[in-house]
This record gives structure tokens, sequence and C-alpha cells, in this order.
């Protein structure tokens, strides 16, 4: 800008506001130029448009008809991020109510321009204390807006207005909410200010305070109706000998997340009820959802140690072509002559058929259902079952078809409850007698489909209990060395050939445990989805909070725009409390999860909980996308306020 052009300059502007359908001309043809170290006080009467004027001075506004060009930047064509960037670097606004943020410190405040350029965060600390020591308030940095008096208050706001080195300082009714003293010391700081060479544009309807400038300018209808030079003015102090800013250009990417970051963190920690009532939805849904994970993922790993408690190189051979295939055509496709066949295979270590049936028993004088197989002696070892007390049957027992059975620990539990070692005692099926011989060690899973389980040799359950039945499954343990899937292909071919055709099927051990795990996988996840959804509601209450707090805070917003933010930056703000306000829940839920399981922990060992990093990872990555996603129309809401608009509402 060339050395005798105005630094502010109107040309014929108007100013037109809407109220329903009346249109309300607030400046008609206003044309008027301000020069680089004047200061001049434009006066009139309320409602006569001098906040308008000032708010289009200072790039808040923009006009609807003629020119403004400020700094050599033409208002009237420049975008939004221009006129951001011309209030940040050459303007400094000094409002009438102070508009200091009440969550800040006076040194906090003070620094706000300052966090939307590339000064850095050390520069700002010292530059804040340094302009507060040069207003007087060296004893004053830490106290909130609310700890200050008024004058005390408007000092604050004039270091504010020259934190980033602004030219020009646009003074709303400075003296307007001061007592006499301070108004004084105001207009003494302003001549300072002055001196030193800003340029200080008033507005105020006092004349004695417009009397201090060394040019007057009359307002009267929204049109100028006097612009004369005062030649009685007498400065009222020396120049206030300022070091001039730092670098405050925009900063970069990196700098303007980690402002945004520090400046969501001091709002949220300015209103910390309703950051926790934000959280609490995103606190409950995390929980939820690792509690969930971790109960699946426990049940899921006791299942498995039960499994391989049973042993890890057994297979069991069926009729049918599957589980969800049963073939009842194929029902006796097992035979003795299987049985047969494949103990003389080299790698069958031990072997035996199964014979289930459900029969009613007596004992002691009461009737109960039993599930009872029939094995032979070999069972034992096939499924590693040990004893508890009394004896295995043998291979004498099965070959004279003795009338002996053993029972598992819990189901001696509840057949004998009064009775520590119920061996030799006697139970009854169809009148007959069978002596229980003994008890088998529990190894977490129940055999034969759960309820009370009883074996005895199948020679004596067919010879004295059910007649002939068909094989239902032959259990075979692999001798070590062999895998079980190379078993698995052997006996298949010996079985086919045999058979002629495909009759059967093999479930091993890790077949079983390969099902088992994706089972389990699916309902964990099911229910973590189920359980996510409290997250999806956590996320609509973060929405409807930020929403809150824009509206409450719609003040703040007109303060930040004033003294140099983007829209950009307004959003990347309330973005970055959303999802602070997510992640932190995320934190707290995670917390809250772990402190449970530990005390869940503590009141049973049945079951328990096992948490994997996995949920936990999800989780957070989940808060900070609901975060994103339902902070994002808040910010847009925000970041769209015009400033004035802002500015009105306190």
């Amino acid at each position: 800008m060339p050395a005798n052009d105005p630094l502010i300059s109107l040309q014929n502007v108007s100013r037109i506001f809407r109220s329903g359908e009346e249109q309300v001309r607030v400046l008609d043809g206003v044309t008027l130029s301000v020069r680089q170290g004047e200061m001049i006080a434009i006066v009139g009467p309320s409602g006569s448009g001098k906040s308008t004027l000032m708010n289009l001075l200072g790039g808040l506004d923009i006009p609807d008809s003629g020119e403004i060009c400020i700094a050599g930047i033409d208002t009237t064509r420049a975008s939004h991020e221009h006129l951001a960037a011309l209030r940040s670097s050459h303007i400094g606004f000094i409002f009438q109510r102070y508009h200091l943020m009440p969550y800040l410190t006076a040194a906090e405040n003070v620094a706000v321009p300052a966090q939307y350029t590339a000064m850095r965060e050390n520069v700002q600390r010292q530059r804040a204390a340094y302009l507060l020591a040069h207003l007087g308030l060296e004893d004053r940095m830490t106290h909130k807006p609310s700890q200050l008096s008024g004058g005390q208050q408007q000092r604050v706001s004039i270091a504010r207005a020259l934190m980033n080195g602004a030219s020009v300082i646009l003074a709303d009714e400075p003296t307007g909410a001061l007592d006499a003293q301070s108004g004084q010391e105001m207009m003494a700081i302003l001549h300072g200010l002055h001196q030193s060479g800003h340029t200080i544009i008033l507005v105020t309807h006092d004349r004695d305070v417009a009397s201090q400038a060394e040019r007057i300018i009359e307002i009267s209808d929204g049109k100028i109706t006097a612009d004369l030079p005062n030649r009685h003015v007498q400065p009222a102090s020396g120049p206030v000998v300022l070091l001039p800013a730092a670098n405050t250009g925009r900063s970069s990417w990196r700098e303007s997340f980690h402002d945004a970051v520090k400046m969501a963190w001091r709002a949220l920690n300015g209103h910390r009820i309703r950051a926790l009532l934000s959280m609490l939805g995103i606190i409950i849904g995390v929980a939820s959802v690792i509690t969930s994970m971790a109960v699946g993922e426990g049940a899921k790993q006791k299942i498995i140690r039960d499994i391989s408690a049973l042993g890890t190189s057994t297979l069991s051979i069926h009729p049918g072509l599957g589980w969800d295939n049963p073939r009842p055509d194929f029902g006796n496709a097992l035979s003795d002559e299987d049985v047969r066949l494949l103990s003389e295979l080299p790698y069958v270590a031990n072997i035996s058929p199964v014979f289930n049936r459900i029969m009613e028993a007596q004992v002691e004088g009461r009737q109960m259902f039993i599930n009872i197989t029939g094995v032979n002696a070999r069972y034992f070892a096939v499924r590693d079952l040990s004893l508890e007390a009394g004896r295995k049957f043998n291979e004498h027992d099965v070959e004279t078809r003795e009338p002996v059975l053993l029972v598992d620990a819990a189901t001696a539990n509840t057949l004998f409850h009064n009775d520590k070692n119920p061996t030799g005692k006697s139970l009854y099926f169809n009148n007959v007698p069978f002596r229980l011989v003994g008890i088998t060690a529990s190894k977490g899973l129940k055999i034969a489909g759960g309820g009370l389980n009883a074996w005895m040799a199948y020679t004596a359950l067919q010879e004295r209990l059910t007649g002939s039945m068909p094989v239902a499954a032959i259990e075979v343990q692999v001798a070590k060395g062999m895998s079980l899937k190379e078993a698995q292909r052997h006996i298949e071919y010996v079985l086919d050939k045999a058979h002629g055709r495909r009759d059967f099927f093999i479930e091993t051990d890790s077949m079983m445990l390969e099902t088992i795990q994706k089972t389990s996988d699916s309902l964990t996840l099911l229910i973590a989805a189920i359980a996510g959804i409290s997250l999806i509601v956590g996320g609509v209450g973060v929405m409807n909070i930020m929403l809150v707090s824009v509206a409450e805070r719609t003040h703040e917003i007109g303060i930040r725009l004033a003294v140099g933010a983007r829209a950009a930056d307004i959003m990347r703000q309330f973005l970055i409390e959303s999802m602070v306000v997510c992640l932190f829940g995320c934190a707290i839920g995670v917390v809250v999860t772990f402190v449970a399981g530990t005390f869940f922990s503590l009141l049973t060992t049945q079951f328990e909980m096992v948490f994997t990093p996995l949920p936990i990872l999800y989780s957070c990555g989940f808060s900070a996308l609901i975060g994103l996603g339902f902070g994002y129309f808040p910010a847009r809401f925000a970041a769209r306020m015009k400033p004035t608009e802002a500015l009105a509402r306190e």
C-alpha cells in the first residue's frame, strides 16, 4: 500500500438490515477515509449506525453496496479467509463489555488471538505476560475475569487487541462501563498507543471522550453529518512503547491441530459438568462393548480348556453324514465289527464303542433320569478319565456283563448327597440293581450331553436293560506320533472300503474346537454389536450436548472470529472438542470396565472376564469416529456463524 494512500477507505457504503418484510437502512452512502496514525472519534446517538460502521471498519461485516478497502484489501470482494487474516494481523478490538472468556485466565484471554497464528506457544506466553505487565496487571495474570474489576478487564481487552501487533485499534465505547477514574486511565492508555504510532478509532456517544481525539466524525441516521479536525486536543499520556509482535502469519496444519486440542481441552475443563454429561453415554457404551467381549472371550477360553482336558488325540466316528445331515437310514451304519477292524490298526492306541440311552433310575427311594453310556473298559483311557474313588470296570466286567457302573463326581453328589463315599451303593434300572464301583473326577465338561451321567459295560447295558442297540459312536485314541488328520484319512479309507459307501462322519477335538471358536466369536460379535448400539446412542447424546454448547458459547465464537479465527478454525475446535469428549469418555469407560472386571473376579470363580487389546482398540477407534461424525453438524453450525450476530448475543 503506497504511503500516501489511506489505511482505511469507504466509498458510498450502505448497509441494510431486514426485519421481516421491512428493510432498515442503517448506513446510507457513507464515504470516509482513515490514515495511518490518526486518532478518530465517531460520535452519534444510539441507533445512528456507529456500531455498524465499526463492524465494517473492522472487517466483521460487509456492506450491501459501496466499497471498503482496509490495508490494501477490498473487503467487499475478499473471502472469509482473507477477512479473518485481516482481523488477525491488522485490527484489534476493544469492546465496551470486554468480551473476555470466563473460563480463561487474564493471560490466556490475551493469548487467544495468537492461537490462530504461527506464534510459538512459549512466545505467546511471554508476550501476553509482557503486555499485561505494561498495562499494570502483572499480579493479575492468573486471575479469571470474575476476579478482576471492570477497569482491569478492559485492560486485559486492550492487551488482547495488541497481542498480534495490530496497527488499528477499534474501541467501542471504551469508557462506557467504567467509573470516572478507570475511564481516565483507559483514555490515557489509548493516547499512549496513539502516540506510539497506532491508529485509534473510538466509537462513542460521550462528547467528553470524543473531544480527546484529533478528528471527530459525527453520524446520524446512517449518514456522516460532520467530519472535523479537533485542534484543541491535548495528549493525556506519553507513548506506550511495545515490542513488535512475532510472526503472526497463519500456522501450519500440525500447529493448528495442537492449538485446537489445547483450546478444546481448556473449553471442556471450563465446563466440566456439561463435558461429563456428554461423556456419560460413551462411557456406558464402551463399558458395554468391552465387558460383553471380555465375558465372551472368557467363556470361550474356558470351553476350550475343558475340551482340551478331554484329550487332543481322540476322534469320534458317528453314523450319518454330519450333524446337519444325520440320515436316519444310516442309523445302523456302525457295528461291533467296525470296532474290531479298527482296533487292529497300528496307530489306534485305544478304542471303544459307545451306546447311549436315557433311563429312569431308582436311588434310595427317589426316581431320576440318568444319561447312561455303554462302553468297554478302554473307554476311560480314550477319554483320559481319572478316578476320585473306587475303580473302573475291566475287561472281565465287560465279558461277564457285570451289573456295575461309574458316575461322575457331580452325579454322585446329586444321587448320594449325604454320603462322602457312596461306592458299593446300588442303583436300580427297570428294577435291575447295578452296583456303583467308581466315581470319575470332574474335568470341566460333563460327558454325554450334560445332566446326570453314568457309564456301564455296553454288554451289561444290552443284556440286562435294553437289548440289541445300534452303535451310537466309536471313540478312538490315536497313538503318539500319528497326526489326527492322517489318522482320520486312514480310518475313512478303511471304513469306506468295509462299508462300500460313505455312511459315517468323523469328528475330532480340533474340529470341535474350531467350531466352538467360530460360534463363540460370532456370538461375541453379535453381543458386541448389540452393545455397540449404546455407543451410537452415546454419540447422539454428544451431538445434542455439543449443539447446546454451541448455543451457549455463541458469544465466545464471536470473540474468536473477531480476533482472527477462521471458520475452519472454529469448526476444527468444535470437532476436536467432540472427539476429545468421546476419547476421554472411552478412556474412562475402559478404566471402569477393568475395575468392574477386577471386582467381579473377587465375587466368583465360576467364569472369568478375559480382556484383550482388540476390543479396546475398536472401542477407541469407534469412539473417535462417533466424535467426528456426530460432532460435524454442531461444528459446522458454529463455523457458519457471522461475527456480528455472534457478538451481539451475551
